[in-house]
């Protein structure tokens, strides 16, 4: 696969192929050889040493993994809400989740929220403005605007629902520009 640890390698060898080209950092003490394609599963492996058992790579983090979009500077974990926490750590940062079976899939052996989940998840933490760029790049991975908006009505009364529903209106609207500029355009008259 080509993956390097930075743990594996001296300082020098570390530090002089990642400027002379031959390695492109993923993440942290990740990287892989500059020809290997970055894909979620090698993202998610970047990770693995900060997701502790009983937590899943969540929110932001989880786009990241999914998109490769905003890397994450601190690793955000979700615990379930009786589950112990996990220890503090600089790199991340933790928050209670009720995660669903269907809301976790496993790459590279880490649990991280779904594509469906991680968009639900952004449209309540996020300002609108911040979250509409990112759940639109979950759009081509299946995230789905319908079953989230039924997932968000479920939870009417709680935190930031109707946040999340702006949330997802602008998605719609912002989709609707998207597939409507990729129509072929009318030739200029001159």
């Amino acid at each position: 696969m080509g993956v390097v640890r930075r743990s594996e390698v001296p300082s020098s060898a570390w530090h002089g192929q990642l400027r002379d080209g031959a390695l492109r950092l993923v993440w942290g003490g990740l990287a892989v050889a500059s020809d290997v394609r970055v894909t979620p599963e090698l993202r998610a492996l970047a990770l693995a040493d900060l997701v502790p058992p009983r937590t899943v790579v969540g929110r932001c983090s989880a786009v990241w993994v999914h998109t490769g979009v905003r890397e994450p500077v601190r690793l955000e974990v979700l615990v379930g809400r009786r589950a112990r926490h996990a220890p503090p750590h600089p790199w991340r940062t933790s928050a209670e989740a009720d995660l669903a079976p269907d809301d976790v899939v496993r790459l590279a052996g880490v649990g991280v929220t779904s594509v469906q989940r991680t968009g639900t998840d952004l449209a309540r933490v996020l300002p609108v403005d911040e979250a509409v760029p990112l759940i639109v790049r979950l759009l081509p991975l299946g995230f789905d605007l319908d079953a989230a908006a039924g997932t968000l009505s479920a939870l009417r009364g709680h935190r930031n629902v109707r946040t999340a529903m702006r949330a997802l209106c602008a998605v719609d609207r912002a989709q609707a520009r998207i597939v409507g500029s990729s129509a072929p355009l009318a030739p200029v008259m001159r």
